[in-house]
């Protein structure tokens, strides 16, 4: 099956001359359709510049991206905003909620932009809200939510339009254990029912024993982690 996104030999850096900070350096790695995949580092090792490239947000100093066999190097700037409307699904750890719009309202906000059909929006807001666990809140504002429902009303968000891939910048980064694991198993059911595929950034070792894929960036480099497996006796 051909991978979802595929990273080739890919080199970014921030400034110029002797500011100049090399944080990618000849990054190449695949992403395999309905794979929940971290990316783990310390600060400033790479893991947001490299999902905002997945992202279609920044364009690689060298090298290349492919995101479903195309190669978005060659996008325009008009394709690349259409992708990302269209196919790709954002989180943030901000949350990037409207704040005077409710729960239903962010939700068909996001549908509205991917240019889904107003018919299937009614069902795709009951569908997703339900799979975050936000009904009784769904009439809210985000001011009324706690951080958690925040974040779910997020992820509800991303995953409503069914994108192909979803893009998580610390998403669990604000919430505590319990709800944490809470989110990650929103990412496998959504990934194990192949409804998306997902990449996301952590600093939770904790998260890594349950995610499929895990990818370590230090020094400009990729090295992937086999997921351990446990077999029963």
């Amino acid at each position: 099956m051909e991978p979802i996104v595929k990273v080739r030999n890919v080199y970014h850096s921030f400034g110029k001359g002797q500011q100049k900070f090399e944080v990618l350096k000849g990054i190449t790695l695949s992403i395999e359709p309905n794979s929940l995949v971290a990316l783990k580092g310390r600060s400033g090792s790479g893991k947001t510049t490299l999902l905002n490239l997945m992202g279609a947000l920044d364009e690689p100093e060298s090298g290349e991206i492919h995101f479903a066999g195309k190669l978005l190097n060659d996008f325009s700037k008009k394709e690349k905003e259409k992708l990302r409307r269209t196919s790709i699904g954002f989180i943030f750890q901000s949350f990037g909620l409207i704040p005077l719009m409710t729960v239903e309202e962010n939700i068909e906000f996001g549908l509205r932009i991917s240019e889904i059909p107003s018919l299937e929006w009614k069902k795709r807001i009951k569908d997703t809200i339900e799979l975050v666990g936000l009904t009784k809140r769904a009439n809210h504002l985000p001011f009324q939510l706690s951080g958690g429902e925040q974040q779910r009303c997020a992820i509800a968000r991303a995953i409503a339009p069914g994108p192909a891939l979803i893009l998580a910048d610390e998403p669990t980064a604000e919430l505590d254990s319990s709800m944490a694991f809470q989110v990650i198993e929103i990412f496998q059911e959504l990934t194990r029912n192949k409804q998306t595929t997902i990449v996301m950034t952590t600093h939770d070792n904790s998260l890594l024993e349950v995610i499929d894929d895990v990818y370590t960036l230090e020094s400009g480099g990729i090295t992937y982690e086999q997921k351990k497996i446990f077999l029963e006796k």
